[in-house]
C-alpha cells in the first residue's frame, strides 16, 4: 500500500515537470540575451499574444522591435511560433521586421515544432520558447525536450479559451505546492525541483 502511494506521488511529481519552465521573467524585456548567448542558445522560439502584444492590439511596440533587433544583435535567430491564424500573425510579423514565423501552431501539439526543428539547423540545446503560457508554450516545450522561458501574461484577461485558463489556474497552485514556482517570483536561474520527466 505504501508503495503504491509512493508511486503516485512521484508520478504526479514528474507529470507537473512537463509544466515546469526553465525560467520565469516578468517580461520579454527582462530576458538576459547575454546568458542566452553564453549558454549556447542559437534560436529563440516565440510566442505572440500576451506575449509581444496584448491578445486586442495587432501593431508592435517601438520596444517590442527593439526587442527582437537585440536577440538577432546578438547572433540567435528569432523564430515567432503562434497558434493564432495567418493574418493576425502575418501581419504582426511583417510589421516587426520578422523573417520567420510559423501560425495555427496548435500548442501543446507537436507537430509543427517537429516541423521547426527539421527545419532550423540547430540542436534541440541551442533552441529556447518563450511564451505566457504554462499549458501551451511551457508544456510543448517540454514535450520536445527544449528549455523554455515562461512570462507573465501582458493581459490577465486575454479572450481566449476558459477551458485553458482554468487549466492554467490549476497548474499554478500545484507547481507552487511543490515548491517549484511561485506566481510573481520571478527568477532567470533554473527552477527548482528534479527535472525529470515520464
Amino acid at each position: 500500500m505504501k508503495k503504491n502511494i509512493l508511486k503516485e506521488h512521484r508520478k504526479g511529481f514528474l507529470l507537473m515537470n512537463y509544466f515546469k519552465p526553465t525560467m520565469y521573467l516578468e517580461s520579454v524585456h527582462k530576458i538576459n540575451l547575454d546568458l542566452l548567448r553564453d549558454i549556447g542558445i542559437k534560436a529563440v522560439i516565440c510566442d505572440m499574444d500576451n506575449t509581444l502584444l496584448g491578445w486586442n492590439e495587432r501593431i508592435p511596440s517601438k520596444k517590442v522591435m527593439k526587442f527582437v533587433e537585440n536577440v538577432k544583435s546578438h547572433d540567435m535567430e528569432f523564430i515567432l511560433f503562434s497558434n493564432n491564424i495567418k493574418s493576425r500573425v502575418e501581419n504582426f510579423a511583417n510589421k516587426a521586421g520578422i523573417e520567420n514565423y510559423f501560425w495555427d501552431c496548435k500548442k501543446p501539439l507537436l507537430g509543427k515544432l517537429k516541423i521547426l526543428k527539421k527545419i532550423l539547423p540547430y540542436k534541440t540545446q541551442e533552441m529556447i520558447i518563450v511564451g505566457d503560457q504554462l499549458v501551451t508554450d511551457v508544456f510543448v516545450a517540454n514535450r520536445a525536450h527544449i528549455k523554455s522561458i515562461l512570462i507573465e501574461p501582458i493581459s490577465r484577461a486575454n479572450g481566449g479559451s476558459k477551458i485553458l485558463a482554468f487549466f492554467e489556474r490549476i497548474i499554478y497552485k500545484k507547481l507552487a505546492q511543490k515548491n517549484i514556482l511561485h506566481d510573481g517570483f520571478y527568477s532567470e536561474e533554473e527552477l527548482g525541483g528534479k527535472y525529470e520527466i515520464l
